[in-house]
């Protein structure tokens, strides 16, 4: 994490919750260390100062590595099943970190409860928790430090140990199966390192962390027998409504789309799932998928750079400034005709995609869920959390219980704060470890808390 976000941190924070620097006082820091800690902030300024090179007396941590689920799907890419009528899976290689507290932050004989986090979207492949890339292992690092928790951050499919593979972009059933896969391991990499697992189970994530977060929390909701029970999750700023709100965004002209490189992400993850129902060389404009001395969008966007470069060459190709294009120009006007635009869209086959990975409907959420957002999101428009909560709040109603005993809704901020994705994210995680320590209270309570 550059130093300009961790400033960016303090300041959200301060202004966001007052006195949100402050938790209950963990246990004194030993004299003889190198530094006091009176907030999360300072700890995570720690963190970033040591990089992957952590002294044991901050926080520990040790590697992930897990054998996990990969969803089956034939050569025309539709679902496997299995002798049971059920989607058949295959056996993959994942990876992770887990971070845990140090020894003098818990009592040798104490047991903790696990966090896992999901990470936000990486288009390089080794910018993943196992190997401490990107910067966003920082912020579970000191959470665990800080709370007190263990904070255990998988890579996600197509990363990491499963580099081999593409990353299945906001796929449902494979980044559910990935996280949900990752919690026995974790408890067990706990265990060998000489903790214990409390059996206290919470999900979180921000971003595509966040959809993955709320698909793992409907996986573990329908079928809760084959998972450990959860206490809550944090969803946060997720594209949750894929069908709708996304897809709005896909194609209106006038969105300048700040990140680019989400598309052929997304574009070449369906493909790696779905095979020829979604076929990038039918979806790309042809002036991105031509060959030239730079390459084209489909190899700028292998996953073996970052995906600031592949927006600038989005931008290039295009004749744009990064930041000043829509993402529908980036579309071959044919296919957009036929797939995304109406009146075709109603009957499209990518829209049937889009909607089997909708997460607002067709489950029941039981435990309690944090949904945070920016209004002022461009990156992942604020509609989807609206909906979600629209949509999951009438399933609750229902069944005769209250929708607001277990979804809780913080917007970041507020129309006209122009708060950003980033930024969101910045007060968002440090927020939800904090909901997760007091006990996920009734959020008129929480923001009046000295955190």
């Amino acid at each position: 994490m550059r130093p300009r976000l961790l400033l960016r941190l303090g300041l959200a924070l301060a202004l966001t919750f007052p006195g949100a620097a402050r938790v209950p006082d963990p246990p004194a820091v030993p004299q003889d260390a190198p530094c006091a800690w009176g907030s999360y902030q300072d700890c995570l300024a720690e963190i970033q100062k040591y990089g992957s090179d952590l002294p044991a007396w901050i926080v520990r941590s040790a590697p992930l590595s897990y054998l996990g689920r990969r969803p089956a799907y034939d050569p025309s890419g539709h679902p496997v099943l299995d002798p049971q009528g059920q989607p058949a899976s295959l056996p993959v290689t994942l990876s992770g970190r887990v971070f845990f507290p140090p020894a003098w932050r818990v009592a040798a004989s104490a047991s903790l409860p696990l966090v896992v986090y999901a990470h936000a979207t990486e288009l390089k492949k080794d910018a993943v928790p196992s190997v401490f890339g990107g910067a966003e292992w920082m912020l579970g690092a000191a959470a665990a430090a800080w709370f007190g928790f263990a904070v255990a951050m998988p890579d996600l499919p197509g990363a990491g140990a499963d580099a081999g593979a593409y990353h299945p972009y906001c796929n449902a059933v494979s980044l559910a199966w990935a996280v949900a896969d990752s919690i026995p391991a974790a408890g067990q990499t706990l265990a060998a390192q000489g903790c214990a697992w409390d059996g206290t189970l919470f999900l979180m994530g921000y971003s595509e962390g966040g959809y993955t977060a709320l698909a793992t929390v409907k996986e573990l909701e329908t079928h809760p027998g084959s998972y450990p029970a959860l206490a809550g999750s944090a969803c946060m700023a997720g594209p949750f409504d894929l069908s709708g709100a996304m897809r709005a965004t896909f194609i209106d002209p006038a969105v300048r789309y700040p990140r680019s490189y989400y598309l052929p992400y997304f574009v070449l993850g369906y493909h790696a799932v779905y095979g020829p129902r979604l076929d990038p060389l039918e979806v790309f404009a042809p002036v991105l998928l031509a060959d030239g001395s730079d390459g084209n969008i489909l190899a700028w966007a292998d996953g073996s750079q970052d995906g600031l470069v592949v927006d600038a060459e989005v931008g290039r190709r295009l004749g744009q400034p990064a930041d000043a294009l829509s993402l529908r120009a980036m579309f071959n006007p044919p296919w957009l005709a036929r797939e995304l635009l109406d009146p075709a869209y109603a009957v499209s086959a990518t829209r049937a995609l889009l909607a089997e990975n909708d997460l607002w409907g067709g489950w029941l959420p039981t435990r309690p869920i944090l949904f945070r957002h920016s209004p002022d999101d461009v990156n992942v428009p604020y509609a989807n959390t609206q909906i979600t909560l629209d949509r999951l709040g009438q399933a609750i109603q229902q069944t005769g219980k209250d929708p607001g005993s277990i979804l809780f809704s913080m917007p970041i901020g507020q129309a006209g704060d122009h708060i950003s994705h980033t930024e969101g994210a910045l007060i968002a995680i440090p927020s939800a470890f904090a909901w997760f320590y007091f006990g996920m209270p009734p959020l008129q309570s929480f923001v009046r808390m000295r955190w």
